[in-house]
């Protein structure tokens, strides 16, 4: 058990309060879903609905409307997890209660950073940084996973390590071991995806490669150690990318035949059509009188829209490559004139975000 829910558990056990209670076990079963202990974690957001389902109490009731929209985050990664979320900000900020507006916003943020919705994701950042206190370790250490994240994918590792290290200083503080994990991994898949996107330009070195295999045998080695599961396939995914990268075709093919058809991935950043122009690709490295291994549907830019930019830029490069050697599959020029748009429409958007941040810059 992390150190976290020891803590909470034996608050718990002291509580008199049934609404100091139910806050707590909320908080109990939001950890449970970040640790990928779904069943505990449903069960208990059921046993404070018996006894607040009415709404009898305000606090409680946003609590567990937070703990709900983590829960259906952390399961299925279900688009309604917003919703919830947004639900327990606007009555927190209806209460006055900073606490609740402050880890509402932070993980309305943590949601908007995925889904690329960067504007209401600032928007979210400010209102948590307006209301958060300084021991409130769960808002801050979220807070900052956050800006470490849009400090990353900006390709701005010095105040991306900067907000690293002011998170994880609160994770240890709060004895969040799953925070510390997300920090780990958050850091190492966004140093992946802007290596991605360099690779498909100006390229990456050996030295950089080097780096960052190692941050991910970290990472998975930490959540062996720890035994968290909620990021588990996540990690897989991250490592068989980087085998691309580092120019192992035939390890990075097995590795994501093996992750295609795992859950949870969000829609944003997985597509079992995107890992099969992977695999493609990678047989094309190998052996250029290679065909796909079931459609040509890989070979056009169908269903990939909803994609992230990043992975939709990595998949034309893909295709342009393909055509340097296959051009009775691709059309060049329409492949590079793909890969030009949406390389020009990404520095656009990061260079938005970049000047966005520049208010949670840490000196």
């Amino acid at each position: 058990m992390s150190q976290l829910l020891e803590r909470l558990q034996r608050e718990l056990a002291q509580l008199d309060d049934p609404v100091a209670a139910a806050e707590t076990r909320a908080r109990i079963a939001a950890n449970l879903a970040r640790l990928g202990r779904f069943d505990a974690a449903r069960k208990a957001i059921d046993e404070l609905r018996q006894i607040f389902g009415a709404g009898q109490s305000g606090r409680a009731t946003v609590w567990i409307m937070l703990a709900e929209g983590l829960i259906q985050h952390y399961e299925d990664l279900s688009p309604t997890a917003i919703d919830r979320i947004t639900r327990a900000q606007v009555l927190g900020v209806a209460m006055g209660y900073s606490t609740v507006i402050a880890l509402a916003s932070a993980w309305k943020a943590h949601i908007e950073f995925e889904t690329s919705n960067f504007s209401a994701m600032i928007g979210s950042l400010s209102l948590a940084t307006q209301n958060v206190g300084e021991a409130e370790h769960d808002a801050q250490t979220r807070l900052a996973i956050v800006l470490s994240n849009s400090f990353m994918i900006c390709g701005d590792r010095v105040q991306g390590q900067k907000w690293f290290m002011r998170g994880r200083e609160h994770a240890v503080k709060n004895g969040d071991q799953a925070s510390i994990e997300a920090l780990l991994y958050n850091r190492v898949a966004f140093t992946l995806a802007w290596f991605r996107v360099l690779n498909c330009g100006s390229g990456i070195t050996a030295e950089e490669l080097k780096r960052l295999r190692l941050e991910i045998d970290s990472a998975r080695n930490l959540q062996d150690l720890t035994r968290i599961t909620a990021l588990a396939n996540h990690v897989k995914l991250l490592d068989a990318r980087l085998m691309i990268l580092e120019g192992r075709y035939e390890d990075a093919i097995f590795a994501l035949g093996a992750i295609r058809t795992q859950l949870p991935f969000a829609q944003h950043n997985f597509d079992q059509l995107f890992i099969d122009l992977e695999i493609f690709f990678c047989r094309i490295q190998m052996d250029e009188s290679a065909t796909p291994g079931s459609s040509l549907d890989i070979l056009v830019d169908r269903r990939l829209g909803d994609l992230d930019i990043d992975e939709r830029i990595v998949a034309a490069w893909m295709r342009f490559r393909i055509a340097e050697v296959r051009t009775d599959m691709v059309d060049m020029d329409v492949a590079r004139r793909q890969l030009s748009g949406l390389m020009t429409k990404y520095q656009t958007e990061r260079a938005a975000l970049g000047a966005a941040l520049e208010n949670f810059i840490l000196q």
